[in-house]
């Protein structure tokens, strides 16, 4: 168990599926579903870090060999906010004339028709 004073609270929300399976590793461990996530979240360090110093994170046999290896996606780069990726691509609007006269050359382009149409 931990101590409790000095953490932060954290709401979850799970499919039933996950919880059951919360559920049971808590009590393979013999600790709270709090714990489980607290030991993932320290695993999932772990083979990030590995990964990132280009090792490999696996599960071995007695005999020492590899019998899974854990393999994670891992960017390069944190992914761009969408805004910075479309000013990226498409930049701000350039003009040289005012908003005023933007909206005017608007409406002058606007045609309209008093053609009746027959279906």
């Amino acid at each position: 168990m931990t101590d409790t004073q000095g953490m932060v609270r954290l709401n979850l929300d799970l499919s039933p599926e996950l919880n059951q399976i919360l559920e049971e590793l808590a009590s393979k461990i013999g600790g709270s579903k709090s714990d489980v996530v607290r030991q993932a979240i320290t695993l999932m360090q772990i083979m990030i870090t590995a990964k990132e110093q280009t090792k490999k994170l696996g599960i071995t046999e007695a005999d020492e060999l590899i019998v899974t290896e854990i393999i994670t996606p891992l960017e390069a780069e944190p992914k761009a906010h969408p805004l910075e990726t479309f000013m990226e691509k498409f930049g701000a609007w350039e003009d040289e004339r005012t908003s005023e006269e933007i909206i005017q050359d608007i409406y002058d382009s606007r045609t309209s028709s008093n053609s009746e149409y027959i279906l």
